[in-house]
């Protein structure tokens, strides 16, 4: 037959997009400091190389 409709199930279903954004930008700077990491570990690694010359 027909269904019911359940009011604020539809909405209920949604993604909570604050959250996500969230998350995102969480994600995002995480790899951002990691990016930095390695970058400051190759310069180390080139300093050390440089004065062994």
């Amino acid at each position: 037959g027909m269904g019911a409709l359940i009011p604020g199930s539809l909405e209920m279903s949604n993604v909570d997009l604050s959250e996500e954004f969230t998350d995102m930008i969480i994600t995002q700077r995480g790899f951002q400091a990691n990016s930095r990491i390695i970058t400051t570990s190759d310069e180390m690694l080139q300093e050390l190389v440089n004065l062994k010359r």
